[in-house]
C-alpha cells in the first residue's frame, strides 16, 4: 500500500520526485457479473457525507474500517494469485503436451493406455457397489492429502458466510426500527409546533374577549389578563420542552441510522468476499456444498479400500504410473501429476479439451475475485487519500492510524 507515502508527502516529508503515485486497478472485470459487483462495491461503502468527519471517534472508525477493508482484500488476493498461478501452470502443461511431436506424444499415450488398461482390469474384480463416478474418484485421489484440511476450511467459510448473513439481517431490522423511531419523533415535533399555534390562538382569542368586556361593560379584567398570560407561559414551556425532546430524539435516531448503515456496508463487503471464495471452492472441487464434498470423501475412502484388495494390481498400477512420470520428466511440466492420475487426458482429445475448458473457467473465477479485491483496495485507498486532501489538518492523525496497519500486515 502507498497510502503511507501519500500522507508523508502531504506532511512535507517526501521529495517532489515522489509525487506521482500509481493507483492503477490493473485487470478489469470483462463480464456482466463483474460489472455488477463493481457497481455494487461503489455503492456499498458509506459516503463521507454520512459521517461527521469533524468528530474524532467517527473519523477514526471510518479510517480504520477502510484500512480493515484494504487488509482483508490484500490478504485474499495473495491466496488468489497463488491459485491463479497454479491454474495457469496447468494450462501451460496442457499446451506443452499438445505441442509435442507425434512420436513423443504416442509414447506418452502408450504409457497412459497401460494405466487405463490396469484400471480397467481392476474393475473386473468383484467389489462393493461404488457410489461415486470414476471421474469423481480420480479427482478425490488427486487431492487426497488435502481433503481433510479442505473440508475444515470450507465448513468454516460456510459458517462464516451464514454468520455474516445473519448480521446483515439483524442490521437491516435495526435500521428499520430506527427509521420508524425517527418518523415518530418527527411527528411529535410537528404536533408540538401545531399545539403551540393553537395555544397562541386561544390565548389571543381570550385576550380579545377580555378586552371587549373591558370596553363594553367596563369590567376590570387585569386579573384575567394575568391568568391568560400565565397559562400561555405554562403551555408554551410544556410545548417547547416536548418539541426539544422530540428534536433531540430525532437527531439521536439519525446518528444511529448512519452508524448502522456504515456497519451494514462493511458487512456487505465481507459477505461478497466470503461468497466469492466459497463459489471458487465449489467450482474447484465440483460440489455444491461441504456436505457433498464430505460424502464424496467418505465414498472415496470406501472405494479405495475395495480397490486395494489386490496388491498385485496396485503394484502394476504404481509401476505404470512411475513409467509415465519418468517419461513426463523429459518435458517442461509444472504439474505432471495431472496426467499421471488422469491418463485419459493423453488418450482422449475430448477429455483434454474439457480439462482445458474447466481450467480456463477456474482462472476466470479467480480473476473475478482478484479484480473485486483489487477494486475494493483501490476504492478504500482513494477515499482515505481524498480525506487527506480535503482535510489536511487531520493528515497526522490519519497517518498514525494507517501506519499501524502497514507496520502490522
Amino acid at each position: 500500500m502507498r497510502i503511507f507515502d501519500f500522507i508523508l508527502e502531504k506532511l512535507g516529508f517526501l521529495d517532489d520526485d515522489d509525487d506521482e503515485l500509481d493507483f492503477g486497478i490493473g485487470m478489469q472485470p470483462d463480464n456482466a457479473d463483474a460489472e455488477e459487483i463493481t457497481e455494487g462495491l461503489k455503492r456499498a461503502p458509506v459516503r463521507l457525507a454520512d459521517i461527521n468527519i469533524l468528530d474524532y471517534r467517527e473519523r477514526e472508525l471510518y479510517i480504520r474500517d477502510k484500512c480493515e477493508q484494504m487488509k482483508a482484500a490484500s490478504d485474499d488476493m495473495e491466496g488468489q494469485k497463488k491459485e491463479y498461478e497454479r491454474v495457469t501452470q496447468q494450462l501451460a502443461d496442457i499446451d506443452e503436451i499438445c505441442s509435442l511431436p507425434l512420436t513423443r506424444y504416442s509414447e506418452l499415450e502408450r504409457l497412459a493406455k497401460r494405466i487405463e488398461k490396469i484400471e480397467e482390469d481392476e474393475k473386473q474384480y468383484v467389489r462393493p457397489l461404488s457410489k461415486i463416478t470414476e471421474s469423481q474418484y480420480r479427482d478425490m485421489e488427486r487431492i487426497e492429502d488435502e481433503v481433510p484440511d479442505i473440508l475444515k476450511k470450507l465448513r468454516k467459510e460456510e459458517e462464516y458466510q451464514m454468520t455474516v448473513k445473519r448480521d446483515l439481517n439483524l442490521l437491516e431490522g435495526e435500521k428499520g426500527a430506527l427509521a420508524y423511531q425517527r418518523k415518530e419523533e418527527k411527528e411529535k415535533a410537528a404536533n408540538a409546533k401545531a399545539l403551540l399555534f393553537i395555544c397562541i390562538f386561544v390565548s389571543a382569542l381570550a385576550m380579545a374577549l377580555l378586552f371587549a368586556l373591558r370596553i363594553t361593560l367596563k369590567f376590570d379584567v387585569r386579573i384575567g389578563y394575568y391568568i391568560v398570560l400565565a397559562l400561555l407561559g405554562i403551555a408554551m414551556t410544556g410545548v417547547f420542552v416536548s418539541y426539544k425532546n422530540a428534536q433531540d430524539a430525532q437527531l439521536s435516531a439519525e446518528r444511529k441510522i448512519n452508524r448502522a448503515i456504515n456497519l451494514q456496508n462493511s458487512v456487505k463487503i465481507k459477505y461478497v468476499n466470503a461468497t466469492n471464495l466459497i463459489d471458487f471452492y465449489y467450482s474447484k472441487y465440483k460440489v455444491n456444498n461441504s456436505y457433498e464434498l464430505s460424502y464424496m470423501w467418505e465414498k472415496y475412502l470406501e472405494e479405495k479400500k475395495a480397490r486395494n484388495h489386490s496388491e498385485e494390481v496396485a503394484a502394476k498400477l504404481e509401476k505404470a504410473r512411475k513409467e509415465l512420470a519418468d517419461e513426463l520428466k523429459n518435458y517442461r511440466l509444472n504439474d505432471p501429476a495431472m496426467f499421471i492420475f488422469k491418463p485419459d487426458l493423453l488418450t482422449d482429445d475430448d477429455e483434454m479439451r474439457e480439462m482445458r475448458r474447466g481450467l480456463i473457467i477456474q482462472r476466470k473465477k479467480i480473476k473475478k475475485g482478484i479484480d473485486f479485491n483489487n477494486l475494493s483496495l483501490e476504492l478504500s485507498k482513494n477515499e482515505i487519500e481524498g480525506i487527506v486532501r480535503e482535510y489536511p489538518r487531520f493528515s497526522g492523525e490519519i497517518l498514525a492510524i494507517v501506519s499501524e496497519y502497514e507496520e502490522n500486515p
